[in-house]
């Protein structure tokens, strides 16, 4: 119903702004859209959702090509963010075996059980703080600048050398431009042109330990952000459980509950951070596909007839942001409780 609506909301506006939709169209259950001359459906082999016409390739248009460009990392979002849900659970569950209490349920469920019985294990096996402690090294995410810069210029048909990338994080790469950090080695006008073991202000070349973030439109923008983002490769960090045996009053949940901390935690780290980097470039997504499926006049004069072949993409895509946004709230969310109830700090 939803991808129906937005199609005849599209499909109306077109004909308004546009007049260029030829033949009269029905929609299911009788709903006519008026003809806009001609007679004749448009040339291709592109399905219009909820209508059953053809038009031609969206992306031959400087348009159309941004539209193709933010469905294709929609596609990329929801199922990075979906993986990343996935890993979160698959450790809590590995975890809540060695705790010896239920593997099943969704992500929330899992994790905070898992979270519960370490609590509880921690309190009742030892005695006094400090028994327990565990350190990791933090997790860290490298983010391919270069291929960030890849996907923005081609979305706006540019090329590569034209887009910037900024970090915010050290560039490991060439940065030029400003480093807020130590510079490897500067160009004449006394600008970063080397690597920035800091936070690279100029523009990254190489891998950004942090989000990237190009600029450029909307559409574009969003695109290359979140497939650049979400594509990051994150470290497990290395988890040490020391425990003081003499503070030990009931080995078994102890040695439970260092097993579970040891074979889940440092993925469940990992994903966490991994979920905070993300979180910037999926809201702006996010807020792009509700743009975007609201059907701009701009878009859809731009569009001209294509504009019925994205409606249903589009008003998909503003729909998923919903639940991608609830996947990353739930990796963090759960990450934290699990690594809360371990009492895990960084080294």
């Amino acid at each position: 119903m939803t991808r129906l609506l937005a199609a005849i909301g599209i499909l109306a506006l077109a004909v308004a702004v546009d007049g260029s939709i030829g033949g009269a169209q029905t929609l299911p259950g009788g709903i006519k859209i008026p003809s806009g001359g001609g007679g004749k459906k448009p040339p291709g082999d592109v399905k219009i959702p909820g209508v059953g016409a053809d038009c031609g390739s969206v992306s031959t248009t400087a348009a159309g090509a941004k539209v193709t460009a933010f469905l294709a990392a929609t596609a990329d979002v929801e199922k990075a963010t979906a993986q990343l849900e996935g890993s979160v659970k698959d450790a809590c569950r590995a975890m809540a075996k060695e705790l010896q209490v239920s593997p099943e349920g969704d992500t929330k469920a899992v994790c905070n059980r898992v979270a519960a019985e370490l609590r509880n294990s921690l309190k009742v096996g030892v005695k006094g703080k400090g028994a327990v402690a565990v350190k990791y090294q933090p997790a860290v995410c490298k983010v391919d600048a270069s291929y960030t810069a890849q996907v923005a210029a081609k979305c706006e048909g540019k090329a590569k050398a034209d887009v910037k990338v900024s970090c915010k994080g050290s560039c490991s790469g060439t940065c030029n431009g400003a480093c807020a950090g130590t510079c490897e080695s500067k160009n004449a006008k006394g600008q970063c042109a080397g690597e920035c073991k800091g936070t690279c202000k100029g523009s990254c070349s190489g891998d950004c330990s942090g989000s990237a973030n190009v600029d450029g439109s909307a559409e574009c923008k969003a695109s290359a952000n979140a497939q650049g983002n979400v594509k990051a490769q994150c470290t497990e960090p290395k988890v040490d459980v020391d425990v003081n045996s003499k503070l030990v009053v009931d080995a078994s949940k102890v040695e439970r509950a260092q097993k579970a901390m040891q074979v889940g935690l440092p993925a469940i780290l990992s994903a966490n951070a991994k979920a905070k980097l993300i979180a910037a470039s999926v809201k702006t997504w996010a807020t792009t596909a509700r743009s975007l499926a609201g059907g701009s006049a701009t878009l859809i004069r731009q569009l001209g007839a294509q504009a019925m072949c994205v409606a249903g993409d589009l008003a998909g895509a503003a729909k998923g942001a919903a639940q991608v946004n609830v996947s990353v709230s739930v990796s963090v969310q759960a990450s934290a409780s699990v690594s809360g109830a371990a009492g895990a700090s960084a080294k």
